[in-house]
């Protein structure tokens, strides 16, 4: 009896065992999605760069890792989403999530927000509901190569989302928003006058062309197509001047040229013909934020061709001209891209992007640090 009952306490010990070594290889990335040993300074750890920046890379849940989203929740904290898994495309890309508590310098272990067998999960869009008290989630999702027989899956993509009522720690079921087929989302969302809210997004038909949705209720959505902007993607809107009607979009180039910009003086209803600006695009995704003291940044890599390196650059008069600019990674890559961009109460300027796929870089620093003082 001694025996049988020691066997049976050995037994349970083993599978615990095995059960917290389960849960432990996939807190570390290690199953389908791709076995990961990241490197050991992918540990979420902020830590200064000594030139006045602050730097953290995110730890890698999955192998390949692409399109960081951050958002600033009203307590403070800091929250990172990005797709991550064997690799864009493929079937159980998931939707994870990062979070950096106020006043902490660790960002946590990614937790999955949304994945889905057979299907592949891009672009995280957050967005906090201030009146609403709640966090939105926005993605993309499409069937994974080699289920879709189609040139390139995307064209069957839908846009999809889940919400959170306790900042993050909990999450609903994910539901298909946007049916139509193509359905694509990147940047961030923009309060109109009125209180709507505008999510700029695109369609990866063909041709590719940009539009706009707008809600009252978060549930019913009126399209907008951006006329003329064929071959334009992922457009970044900003309101330039507080109060005022007149909002800017800059656009992802497909035919990698310039980045485009179009203009409206209806609060997003209408938007001119989109035309080039002085900067190029390499056909990658690009990102621009108005500041508190209302100057504007854009990040994007300054290059028609590689994903490298990637500058930030600076106005002080609305987004007319451009006088200051900074490098934030100057090595050749093979890929910085898919930037992201807030501003806290503080001063610092918080921006993420794809550091080689391997995981999610995250630097902050102050206005100043761009001009170079």
């Amino acid at each position: 009896l001694n025996m049988a009952h020691g066997c049976g306490c050995l037994y349970l010990l083993l599978i615990l065992n095995l059960f917290e070594a389960t849960i432990a290889a996939s807190q570390t990335g290690l199953s389908e999605n791709g076995s990961v040993e990241p490197d050991e300074t992918y540990d979420g750890k902020v830590r200064p760069t000594g030139d006045g920046r602050y730097e953290a890379y995110m730890i890698p849940p999955f192998k390949s890792n692409h399109a960081s989203f951050i958002e600033l929740l009203p307590n403070g904290d800091l929250v990172l989403a990005w797709f991550s898994g064997t690799a864009e495309g493929e079937s159980d890309v998931a939707i994870v999530l990062s979070r950096l508590p106020n006043g902490t310098d660790q960002w946590s272990r990614a937790a999955v927000l949304s994945q889905r067998k057979d299907y592949s999960n891009q672009n995280p869009v957050l967005f906090y509901d201030a009146k609403g008290k709640m966090l939105h989630l926005y993605h993309t999702q499409q069937p994974a190569s080699g289920i879709a027989r189609l040139p390139t899956a995307e064209e069957k993509a839908k846009i999809w989302t889940l919400n959170s009522t306790n900042l993050g720690k909990s999450w609903t079921t994910p539901w298909e928003l946007f049916h139509k087929d193509g359905s694509f989302d990147r940047n961030r969302m923009v309060i109109k006058l009125d209180g709507d809210w505008l999510l700029p997004m695109y369609y990866a038909t063909s041709p590719n062309y940009a539009a706009t949705q707008i809600t009252s209720n978060g549930f019913q959505w009126k399209e907008t197509d951006i006329k003329d902007s064929d071959d334009l993607v992922q457009p970044s809107i900003f309101r330039p001047t507080p109060n005022n009607k007149n909002l800017i979009a800059f656009f992802r180039d497909r035919r990698a040229e310039h980045i485009y910009q179009a203009v409206s003086s209806d609060d997003g209803g209408t938007w001119s013909k989109p035309e080039p600006t002085k900067f190029p695009n390499n056909n990658a995704a690009i990102q621009a934020r108005v500041l508190m003291n209302q100057h504007v940044v854009l990040v994007y890599n300054p290059t028609t061709h590689d994903r490298h390196p990637i500058r930030i650059s600076l106005s002080e008069d609305g987004g007319k001209t451009w006088p200051h600019y900074r490098d934030l990674e100057t090595g050749s890559g093979p890929e910085y891209s898919y930037p992201c961009i807030l501003q806290t109460s503080d001063g610092y300027i918080h921006v993420t992007y794809t550091y080689n796929r391997e995981t999610i870089k995250y630097v902050k620093f102050m206005e100043d640090w761009i001009k170079g003082k």
